[in-house]
């Protein structure tokens, strides 16, 4: 397939929601969804980790996920997304969607993680029989429930794992519609070039774990691409138990600019780490952090100021959105809390999954697939900041962009690119009292 250049971040549809949007809610729908008069039903699996340290994360995506089947079980002409207008999916005869829900949490037993993503898709397809996958957050934990998607010939379309080595596998069922980590490293490089930033030293701090090494290496052939040297590596225990002996060696070498990507296990060894180390880099940025919110960093808020971060989702830019908007006001009444990056990124693999369905006209694995290959949905159709959903020959969808957030004032305000930040805002460099 040909790849199509994404033209603006933003194009506002034409279609003013009204009021009713923001206070009707949704109708019908919920976990579970009566067959259509066609008999017909659309089962979609999540995979979600809903205990551990991704407990947070999972479970908004399951709240995202339900959300999206109730949008489209429900008639809600005011949302303007694809079949939220009538019940169901209206070339199914009106066939309804369903979610089925697998916890994937490890018990941290050596392997475990792989073994229970296994076992999950085996209980999600095998006995409950879902039509189509979504969800599984680590990249890891996904990597090993798409190889079990891939025997039973069952779509799995993710939104939230960025590793590249998950879309360069050539899987025939893997579909992703986020933002790859190389498309972050770009976007965080660009905004160096177009401020006139120097970045000096590299040096990439990571995660000792399979996705740590995938940032290491994106990280360092993009630096190759731009000429700007060889980074120096510093990794951690995925739990960040020796985060604080590591920091004292990158204080030692005291880079310019340091990338950073850690495990939701890590994240406050590593800010404890930074705040009582004494030092912070003149530029910083971490590969997938947004699922961390601002308050999450107030006990180390002057250590990281100005940390910038990647992310696939930003309320911010939902807000200049129109379905966007619509959706993340009705998620904010049924769960009381503002729409996530996890809400929704799955809120959109749901969509997409019963996009691509409907579409086919039929539950056929095979035609699904067919219609996954083929899908152009227009960034207006979506929810998230991206230009659309268009798949490449690795399955990844080329249309998606990442947005790059800094940190200050005890806040995330949005960096980068332009036309999605707020007039005139760029990025602190350097970070507020770096050191040197």
């Amino acid at each position: 397939m040909t790849s199509r250049r994404p033209t603006r971040l933003h194009r506002l549809a034409l279609l003013v929601v009204p009021a009713l949007a923001l206070t009707a809610a949704c109708t019908g729908g919920g976990d579970s969804a009566t067959p259509a008069p066609s008999g017909q039903s659309l089962k979609i699996g999540l995979l979600a980790q809903l205990n551990g340290p991704n407990k947070s994360a999972g479970t908004e995506a399951q709240n995202g996920a339900k959300l999206a089947v109730d949008v489209i079980n429900g008639i809600n002409p005011s949302i303007p997304l694809p079949l939220a207008a009538d019940a169901g999916l209206a070339n199914l005869g009106g066939a309804k969607v369903s979610l089925l829900v697998q916890d994937t949490t490890p018990t941290g037993a050596e392997g475990d993680a792989q073994v229970k993503a296994g076992q999950a898709v085996t209980k999600l397809v095998s006995d409950e029989g879902a039509n189509a996958l979504i969800g599984a957050y680590d990249p890891e934990v996904t990597e090993a429930a798409s190889q079990r998607s891939e025997r039973y010939e069952v779509p799995f379309v993710n939104a939230d794992s960025p590793a590249t080595f998950l879309t360069d596998a050539g899987r025939d069922w893997f579909f992703r519609i986020g933002p790859t980590w190389r498309q972050a490293g770009e976007a965080f490089f660009s905004l160096f070039r177009q401020q006139g930033a120097v970045t000096g030293k590299i040096a990439v701090l990571h995660a000792s774990d399979k996705a740590g090494q995938d940032v290491l290496t994106t990280t360092e052939e993009l630096a190759a691409q731009g000429g700007l040297g060889d980074p120096k590596e510093f990794s951690f225990n995925p739990d960040g138990s020796n985060a604080a002996a590591v920091l004292v060696k990158l204080k030692q070498y005291n880079p310019d600019t340091l990338l950073l990507y850690s495990t939701p296990a890590s994240v406050l060894p590593l800010l404890q780490a930074f705040a009582g180390g004494g030092w912070k880099p003149k530029a910083a940025m971490s590969y997938s952090l947004g699922y961390v919110t601002a308050q999450t960093f107030d006990p180390a808020a002057a250590a990281v100021d100005g940390l910038m971060r990647s992310t696939s989702w930003s309320y911010e830019a939902a807000q200049r959105n129109v379905a966007a908007r619509a959706v993340t006001a009705l998620y904010q009444r049924r769960y009381n809390s503002e729409m996530t990056e996890a809400a929704a990124s799955a809120f959109t693999a749901v969509m997409t999954v019963a996009q691509a369905v409907n579409n086919a006209g039929t539950l056929d694995n095979q035609q699904v697939r067919s219609a996954l290959l083929s899908l152009d949905v227009p960034g207006e159709q979506t929810i998230m900041p991206w230009a659309g959903i268009q798949f490449d020959e690795t399955h990844q969808n080329v249309l998606a962009q990442s947005l790059i957030e800094q940190y200050h004032n005890r806040q995330f305000s949005i960096v980068y690119p332009n036309d999605a930040t707020r007039s005139g805002t760029k990025a602190i460099l350097p970070a507020p009292n770096a050191s040197g």
